[in-house]
């Protein structure tokens, strides 16, 4: 069991690096690029591995990019958002290939329920809620980027849709969703797709059913994640509110402040887009987008960070766990101790990732910390950026040097794979399947 497990997480691997290479020499060619002209490889790289990992960070300018560029990007970014849950779903509805204990854990990880009656139906139901939804939201668009002046409006709502559902942050501008600062139907369009996309297909299944009476009520997991999101939009409303109403939101109505804080919200729980330049915003504000960024969304979505469900274990257990109990009692349930040290090793191993990438770049990009171009906090929330696959920048990433954007790189892919890896379990050693060394103590705290 523990061999195929490991080969699972070895073919998640394999298909997100072969989708990034593939998509590296796509952004390669010339046919890419207005006029011919073509970035460095590792910017091709740094853009196709950005796509792929749905994190929106760009080296080069937008306006390089041709439409043949753009649809490569649109391509990228849907397959790195879908690739995740679908490689999953794919992995046990292959024609004539039996489903075993470890394809029954490792889809359970995502879907826990109806595995292992109709496994084909989970694919479905994910492809067909994901084209609807995005075609749908693109006819919403199509009207404002149309008046917005766009030469092809339904391709540009269109990859607005996808770019805003997969959570990846990419826009047609530079200046990302500026443009639309004062235009409710956009941008609350946009909200729903990114929250509908980082909630979770198991979330949005269950309200389904719930409200189709399918379902008495939500599951445990889906009330769990849908509380700490709502905790989550609440809060990251009333930060910028609060603390920009006098400042970066000081030019708007009271409507628009609502609706650009709310935005604020959304957009580094993995989406990226941006309604004003992150440099406008506050330090407090700041502060808690990085928060935002570190936690993600949902498990089971195309989100990134270490997500809402992990974070709430560890909140409540470091909070009220008991360590002469087994597990933690969360809200009339138990939650059973492999659970609890699942979360903890992916909220440790992910802060050391964070910590590590932020020291290696630190050292790459010491002539410009230097001579003031770069503040050491505009390196940390970058790695935060990349490693939440959130895209949000503070106006260093085309600044980077050739090992700086390498250490982004490699933190963008690492976030989006080794966590759900571990997610996915553990591999553990046969010999320590069947026993035990002696108990050691050691003082802590």
């Amino acid at each position: 069991m523990n061999v195929r497990l490991s080969t699972d997480k070895i073919q998640l691997f394999s298909y997100f690096f072969i989708v990034s290479l593939m998509g590296s020499l796509l952004l390669s060619l010339p046919v890419a690029y207005k006029g011919g002209c073509k970035p460095d490889y590792v910017d091709a790289l740094f853009t196709a591995v950005s796509a792929v990992c749905v994190t929106g960070l760009s080296t080069v300018s937008m306006g390089v990019y041709s439409n043949t560029g753009f649809f490569f990007i649109m391509l990228l970014i849907e397959l790195g958002g879908l690739g995740i849950i679908t490689i999953v779903a794919l992995y046990v509805v292959i024609p004539q290939r039996k489903m075993s204990l470890v394809n029954r854990r490792v889809v359970r990880e995502f879907f826990i329920d109806d595995v292992e009656t109709n496994p084909r139906k989970i694919l479905r139901s994910i492809v067909t809620f994901t084209l609807v939804t995005q075609l749908a939201a693109a006819c919403v668009l199509y009207r404002p980027f149309k008046e917005a002046g766009f030469t092809r409006p339904f391709f540009a709502s269109l990859f607005h849709a996808v770019s805003a559902f997969c959570n990846a942050g990419f826009s047609l501008q530079d200046e990302s969703l500026y443009l639309f600062r004062s235009s409710p139907l956009v941008l609350w369009t946009m909200m729903v797709l990114i929250v509908s996309g980082g909630i979770g297909f198991i979330v949005v299944t269950d309200i389904w059913h719930v409200l189709t009476r399918k379902r008495g009520r939500l599951s445990f997991h889906s009330s769990v994640a849908l509380t700490v999101t709502c905790i989550l939009l609440v809060l990251g409303f009333l930060v910028p509110f609060l603390a920009e109403y006098t400042r970066a939101l000081s030019p708007y109505s009271l409507p628009d402040k609502i609706m650009l804080s709310f935005f604020q919200s959304v957009t580094p729980r993995t989406a990226g887009f941006s309604v004003l330049p992150q440099t406008a915003w506050s330090p407090v504000t700041h502060l808690f987008s990085l928060i935002f960024m570190f936690i993600g969304g949902s498990s089971g979505s195309i989100a990134g960070g270490i997500k809402t469900t992990t974070f709430a274990i560890v909140v409540m257990y470091a909070l009220k766990g008991n360590t002469e109990l087994k597990g933690l009692n969360l809200g009339k349930r138990n939650i059973n101790s492999e659970l609890i040290e699942r979360s903890f090793s992916i909220f440790a191993k992910s802060l050391m990732l964070v910590f590590f990438s932020v020291t290696l770049l630190v050292i790459t990009e010491s002539t410009a910390l230097s001579a003031g171009v770069f503040r050491i906090f505009d390196v940390i929330y970058e790695v935060f950026s990349a490693f939440g696959t959130v895209g949000l920048s503070l106006g260093i990433t085309g600044q980077l040097s050739f090992w700086g954007k390498t250490v982004i790189i490699l933190t963008m892919f690492i976030a989006r794979i080794g966590l759900v890896a571990m997610a996915l379990g553990f591999f553990r050693n046969d010999r320590e399947r069947f026993f035990e060394y002696p108990s050691a103590r050691v003082i802590v705290g």
